[in-house]
């Protein structure tokens, strides 16, 4: 099968890119993805209400299609979009112009988020969330541009979601490992192969999914309160691993016993999805916008896997429950 990139594009950090404005690749994914919960935010905006009073502007870093913007949109006055890749940041301002929301309260900026400071006022944010993007830029540097833009009192708050689980303990034992399987042979696809500075994106993923996000090393001189909630930790994070990669894995954590709050909890209902196998197949086809070029349709190792998953599942109809396991961090400027 052929690699979705070109050799330019083959050899950069940048892997997580779709290529156009894709309406329907970009509805499929949204409608894919986990809803976070009013449960979930709510978290963040008592962490937030806890240290700050200000509620004027919010960041959404890698935004992708916008929705993490959209929530914040309805608490704060003003809120700045901005993605490394510009064709995501068309469809974030495509699809938010398309909700009841002015003009004057949004904008968008296209850089990294490392760089993010050099484009906004020191001082200047209340709140930055970044979904699904820590594990894609380089954490220190990443840190030090928002500490930079925050206000004192400021909140950041990061998280990651892993692969979709089934929530049945039956299914967990028995369908859950065909459904990693899938997704190993999928991403194997993507990943194996690529320049070095490709390989060094997936390893810094990687690395990072594997260690829950507890590697971001938070400096007590500058951040302060840092809570980290963990979700489903008896499930997978990573959406790719060493038997993906071909490469070693390193799972760090900088966590600071005794000064940051580590929570875990199980809840099997979290961000509740009811699949039968076709939703499932179409999570995997808009999961990464290369999976469909890299491995194709006809696949019989993945044909025979869903095959057998739909034997487990009770049909390609049957619909089954799924939960996801996520990490949630949150730290406050000193």
């Amino acid at each position: 099968m052929r690699n979705n990139t070109t050799d330019t594009e083959e050899d950069s950090e940048n892997f997580w890119k779709v290529a156009a404005d894709n309406s329907v690749f970009w509805d499929a994914y949204v409608s894919t993805r986990p809803n976070y919960s009013a449960s979930f935010y709510k978290e963040i905006y008592d962490h937030h209400a806890t240290h700050s009073s200000s509620w004027t502007l919010a960041h959404d870093v890698g935004c992708g299609a916008g929705q993490v913007a959209a929530e914040l949109s309805s608490r704060f006055e003003k809120v700045v979009a901005s993605d490394n890749n510009d064709t995501h940041l068309s469809v974030a301002q495509r699809r938010l112009s398309q909700q009841d929301l002015a003009p004057s309260r949004i904008s968008f900026t296209h850089t990294m988020g490392e760089d993010l400071h050099k484009h906004h006022t020191a001082g200047s944010v209340d709140l930055i969330a970044a979904a699904e993007a820590m594990v894609l830029m380089d954490a220190p540097s990443a840190l030090t541009s928002f500490a930079t833009m925050l206000k004192p009192g400021g909140t950041l708050a990061t998280w990651f979601y892993g692969r979709p689980t089934f929530s049945d303990p039956t299914l967990f034992a028995d369908a859950q490992p065909l459904l990693d399987q899938i997704m190993v042979r999928n991403w194997a696809k993507v990943i194996q192969g690529g320049g070095p500075k490709r390989k060094a994106g997936f390893k810094r993923a990687a690395d990072g999914m594997a260690s829950w996000l507890d590697y971001v090393d938070f400096n007590p001189h500058i951040w302060k309160e840092v809570h980290r909630i963990k979700w489903n930790s008896q499930a997978t994070l990573p959406f790719f691993g060493q038997e993906a990669c071909g490469f070693e894995i390193d799972a760090v954590s900088s966590v600071k016993a005794g000064i940051e709050r580590v929570e875990e909890r199980e809840d099997w209902e979290w961000w509740r999805n009811d699949w039968d196998l076709g939703e499932l197949k179409r999570y995997f086809s808009v999961l990464f916008p290369g999976f469909k070029e890299a491995v194709g349709e006809g696949d019989k190792e993945i044909n025979r896997l869903y095959k057998e998953l739909s034997e487990l599942m009770g049909g390609e109809r049957q619909v089954r429950q799924f939960t996801w396991p996520a990490v949630l961090v949150m730290a406050t400027k000193t």
